[in-house]
């Protein structure tokens, strides 16, 4: 049965593409606008984008890639909300930056940079276990203030199976990328799975160097590990980044600015998942990515 507020879900959001947008300024002011800018922008052939479906880690591997390309285990002083593109107020501030360019974001494949695809610039992306990051995006929305009416069960059923799933569903998403890494013939995409990430940090970390191109010794590849460690990352976060771009670009009224880093452990889902909820996700997984090879790690 519903909760109250739960049939105005879809309501609440922004749609462009068959997408329910998230609640950033530029989505909601002009959201065919941003996707254009995007599309359409001039990259340069050493910018880096980070391509990832929304809770998948994004922050983590923006902080590991931003510290491989400056050869310096370095906190960066802003947020990657700073280079986050979808959520950027103004898109010359992307226009002005230094080389190399970490840039990051939320975009389907099919929306990234059209120059940059084009002409063989790398893309980082990331993968990670959707029934994790079903309960590490119901738990942002909780925090956020923005959804605060309905159970884990309506969230699944109402957004994340559902028809207001932020950017599409994952299924979507994730399929789009495997088509299109299959077909890159510049061998531009770096698949990074969130749990390899997590299990071997320094050998995941490794190979991202040599996909990037960089520089490093086993001396830098262990210190930035260790920085970018959970615990350490979370404390930088708070103690540390500059909050208040991240603030700026939440254009919904009442919305708090939820903790990004909140457990970041493989497995949680076993948490909320009941027995009937996870036969359900299980069934439509297998039926959503029947044709897929991509080896999910359901642990």
């Amino acid at each position: 049965m519903m909760e109250a507020g739960d049939r105005n879900i879809s309501q609440r959001f922004v749609v462009f593409d068959g997408m329910h947008l998230p609640p950033f300024v530029p989505l909601m002011k002009d959201a065919k606008k941003r996707f254009e800018e995007i599309r359409d922008m001039e990259c340069r052939k050493d910018d880096v984008i980070i391509a990832a479906y929304s809770k998948s880690g994004t922050h983590w591997i923006w902080e590991i890639v931003c510290m491989l390309l400056k050869g310096r285990a370095e906190y960066a002083k802003e947020t990657k909300e700073f280079l986050f593109l979808e959520a950027i107020p103004d898109m010359s501030v992307v226009h002005n930056l230094a080389s190399p360019r970490p840039l990051n974001t939320h975009f389907p494949y099919r929306w990234l940079p059209k120059q940059h695809v084009q002409n063989g610039g790398k893309i980082v992306h990331i993968i990670r276990n959707p029934k994790d990051v079903a309960v590490s995006l119901y738990h942002q929305l909780l925090q956020s203030g923005l959804f605060n009416d309905f159970n884990f069960k309506t969230f699944l059923d109402q957004m994340f199976l559902g028809p207001a799933c932020p950017f599409g569903t994952w299924f979507k998403y994730e399929r789009e990328f495997e088509e299109a890494e299959k077909n890159d013939k510049f061998g531009s995409i770096h698949t990074i799975h969130y749990e390899n990430m997590k299990k071997n940090p320094e050998e995941e970390t490794r190979k991202l160097a040599q996909f990037l191109e960089v520089n490093t010794t086993e001396e830098l590849i262990a210190e930035i590990v260790d920085k970018c460690s959970f615990d350490k990352l979370k404390q930088i976060d708070s103690s540390f980044k500059d909050q208040s771009h991240l603030k700026r670009v939440i254009g919904a009224e009442g919305i708090k600015v939820p903790d990004i880093y909140r457990k970041g452990k493989i497995g949680d889902w076993k948490n909320h998942f009941t027995v009937a909820l996870n036969e359900q996700f299980d069934d439509i997984f297998k039926e959503e990515m029947k044709d897929s090879s991509i080896q999910v790690q359901f642990e």
